[in-house]
């Protein structure tokens, strides 16, 4: 079978299985419809549908730095697209994050990718078609190497629906926290109007119940910025330090420097492990995900390595 004959048994398997629609990548001939389809989503901006229909036709890339975006559009027999859907790592977020080195902006921006927009004519809905949508994203980024995806809504309706897609939909307001392997907790703000959602797109990708340095609860997804085996590429010296190469670059850090980040990014903890130091971690002033990391990987309680805390819940030091 030549490759046009593969390719047209493909096309023909996908309508099969989604009721006679297929889900492709999108064309620039697709333009006119994107934008009718996108223009029913609420956006920000009222031009933004316009522009991104223009952005998904054309299938417009980020800077390799920026992370993969890409989009999907669900076509009847005769070429008519009645769905989109489109995705890219959450830029906006992640460029907020001050703390962050743009080095480690990209890796976050390798590993967490958002559903932007997903929009349905309304003659083809009833279909689970958003839902084949979600999945061939899901598969696409997972393939990538990407361990999560996110997602808003305004519309406290379509919450089963994204349920059903496999999402974690949270209360209207509630906020997603990602943990760092550097020991931070990444929060990702959220209005009191907006409903946001998470899907993990590994197995390794868990949730933590933890709590503020303030007391208040916080849900930690773990494991999520986790780099893939083997990449980047680390060795060690004789010395004990290691030199880390990756998308062009290269580091060396000292031994001391070297042990501790190899044990931050290797050791996990259970939620049981979190809660067990949580008032400890708490007298200290430190986020209960990373202290308890912070207690495993290097085998002593925060006393032992802090002295005792301070009235105002910081460490007195060592004399």
């Amino acid at each position: 079978m030549g490759r046009a004959s593969r390719v047209r048994a493909a096309g023909r398997a996908q309508r099969a299985a989604n009721g006679g629609l297929l889900v492709r990548e999108p064309r620039p001939a697709d333009e006119a419809a994107l934008a009718e389809l996108l223009g029913g989503v609420e956006f920000t901006r009222a031009e933004a549908g316009v522009e991104l229909a223009r952005s998904v036709a054309f299938r417009h890339r980020l800077e390799p730095a920026c992370g993969v975006r890409a989009s999907w559009v669900a076509e009847r027999r005769r070429g008519e697209v009645v769905g989109v859907l489109t995705a890219a790592p959450p830029l906006g977020w992640i460029g907020s994050i001050g703390m962050l080195s743009p080095q480690h902006r990209s890796y976050v921006a390798h590993h967490i990718v958002e559903a932007e927009a997903l929009s349905i004519a309304p003659q083809a809905r009833g279909r689970r078609l958003g839902h084949s949508l979600i999945e061939t994203a899901a598969a696409h980024y997972a393939g990538l190497g990407y361990r999560l995806m996110l997602g808003t809504t305004t519309a406290l309706s379509l919450a089963p629906y994204y349920r059903q897609a496999g999402f974690t939909v949270l209360e209207p307001g509630e906020r997603i926290a990602v943990a760092d392997p550097l020991g931070m907790i990444l929060h990702r703000p959220a209005d009191r109007h907006v409903v946001q959602m998470w899907k993990a797109l590994h197995a390794e990708v868990t949730v933590v119940d933890s709590r503020m340095p303030d007391g208040t609860p916080l849900r930690v997804l773990t494991q999520v910025l986790v780099p893939p085996a083997g990449s980047p590429e680390a060795v060690r010296h004789d010395d004990g330090s290691v030199t880390v190469s990756g998308d062009g670059v290269r580091r060396t850090m000292d031994a001391r420097t070297a042990g501790m980040m190899e044990q931050m990014y290797r050791t996990p903890v259970t939620e049981a492990e979190v809660q067990e130091g949580t008032a400890e971690a708490l007298r200290y002033g430190f986020e209960p995900l990373v202290a308890a990391r912070l207690r495993k990987a290097s085998g002593y309680s925060l006393p032992e390595l802090m002295g005792p805390p301070r009235a105002d819940g910081t460490a007195a030091g060592r004399r």
